[in-house]
């Protein structure tokens, strides 16, 4: 069996396995590489058409719906179902010929030829052009209809279809050097074969044009000296503003890439505590720390909510949430994401504001950064209009970079927003708060 056609039954694996767990498949398929003994390059081919499969996953499904007649694609065997959606991804978005998929899924050819051919063929515009308008930019932009309808009352429909299409496009790179390490200045200079281009906006980050995989195979991303991290994240990061000799706290800080920017930004100097509820994460944070040579920050395992680190200058508060800002790179939260899970996230990150901005009402001046990378408004606008009426705090002015917050909101001309098709960049939401004096 060639690499390529071990890597195709590895994507439909990685489907079949999607299916009957509620891992993301970025989860799955690496577990899958770390266990494969086959190919240590399986991942390239197999992560895309896996990883592409579920961006486009209810467009798939509904054109194989369309024509496989009485049949119920939930009925097929998940081997046949898996299959056809691999197959038919090549042929409608890679433009592999429907002959030439079916004879690389030979399972198809069991019953299912002729409904596979029509699928590929199918002119899904046609198909939906008296849809409602929710239910049509679902099927053409492959995003679930709960999410559509926010965007649509947030924004108008081309730009809820520019962020869809950008959506389902690939991510854009960001590194910078590590200044923890010594002559971090000459670091990217001294890779060969990547292309960079500094970022206007944020300059502590250069976009990679070209060379992504040789940044992740090189020894300096290994060792740590150089990280990728999304320009949006910096900018949550300078948002705090950070300086030598303060006390800062990280409340929701692993996997702790925020933490180490907090700490370059620190100089050394100063007390850096860096928090997260969960000890699994905090232990994978904190040997992630002394590989990024980051000496200066005190891991410990609590709750933000009960708020046990009392006397910090500036507080990081980057919340659990739903991830609909990262569906470039994890398109299976989109398919994961019901009103049931935002509504707990809601209470999570309300539970965490609250108890944060109780236990410091006796401590004016402190000031306290809250960001969550979602879309949605129920996890930004809304979160802050409520905190600022329970609690006695003031919006602070944010860097000018980015778009205002969603309007109708009380925070809306002080708080920010970046999104996926405006500024090449993870969906984020950043609001800056002050206990005032």
């Amino acid at each position: 069996m060639n690499q390529e056609h071990s890597s195709r039954f590895d994507a439909v694996d990685a489907l079949i396995e999607f299916e009957r767990s509620s891992t993301s498949m970025k989860t799955i398929l690496r577990e899958m590489q770390t266990t494969s003994p086959d190919f240590p390059d399986f991942s390239a081919q197999a992560n895309l058409l896996a990883l592409s499969v579920i961006r486009f996953r209810n467009t798939i499904d509904f054109l194989l719906t369309r024509f496989l007649g009485k049949q119920k694609l939930h009925d097929l065997t998940p081997l046949v179902r898996n299959s056809l959606r691999v197959a038919l991804y090549e042929v409608r978005w890679l433009g592999t010929s429907s002959e030439v998929s079916v004879s690389r899924y030979p399972i198809i050819k069991t019953g299912y030829t002729e409904a596979f051919q029509k699928s590929a063929r199918a002119d899904l515009k046609e198909l939906t052009k008296d849809f409602p308008i929710v239910n049509r930019l679902s099927l053409l932009h492959s995003h679930p209809s709960f999410l559509v309808k926010q965007f649509l009352e947030l924004l108008s429909p081309k730009d809820s279809a520019d962020l869809m299409t950008t959506n389902n496009q690939k991510r854009y790179y960001y590194i910078r050097p590590n200044r923890l390490f010594e002559n971090y200045e000459s670091i990217l200079e001294s890779m060969s074969g990547i292309q960079l281009m500094r970022d206007p906006h944020v300059p502590e980050v250069s976009r990679v044009v070209e060379g992504v995989d040789t940044i992740v195979k090189s020894q300096h991303f290994k060792d740590g000296r150089v990280l990728i991290q999304d320009k949006a994240s910096v900018v949550t990061v300078n948002a705090l503003d950070p300086q030598p000799n303060q006390k800062i706290w990280d409340a929701c800080a692993a996997p702790g890439m925020k933490t180490q920017l907090i700490a370059e930004k620190m100089q050394g100097q100063g007390e850096l505590i860096a928090t997260d509820i969960y000890e699994d994460r905090v232990n994978l944070a904190k040997a992630r720390s002394r590989q990024l040579n980051v000496n200066n920050a005190k891991w410990i395992l609590s709750d933000a909510s009960k708020a046990e680190i009392l006397n910090a200058d500036k507080i990081l508060i980057d919340a659990p949430c739903t991830s609909t800002g990262i569906l470039q790179a994890y398109p299976s939260f989109k398919w994961r994401l019901n009103k049931d899970t935002l509504f707990d996230l809601m209470t999570v990150q309300n539970k965490i504001l609250d108890g944060v901005l109780s236990a410091y009402a006796g401590r004016p001046g402190t000031e306290i950064v809250f960001s969550t990378c979602s879309l949605l408004p129920h996890e930004g606008e809304s979160q802050i209009d409520s905190i600022i009426k329970m609690h006695d705090v003031e919006l602070m002015q944010l860097p000018e970079y980015g778009d205002r917050g969603y309007a109708g909101f009380d925070c809306s001309e002080h708080v920010r927003r970046l999104f996926p098709h405006r500024h090449n960049c993870s969906g984020f939401f950043i609001a800056k708060l002050r206990i005032k004096q």
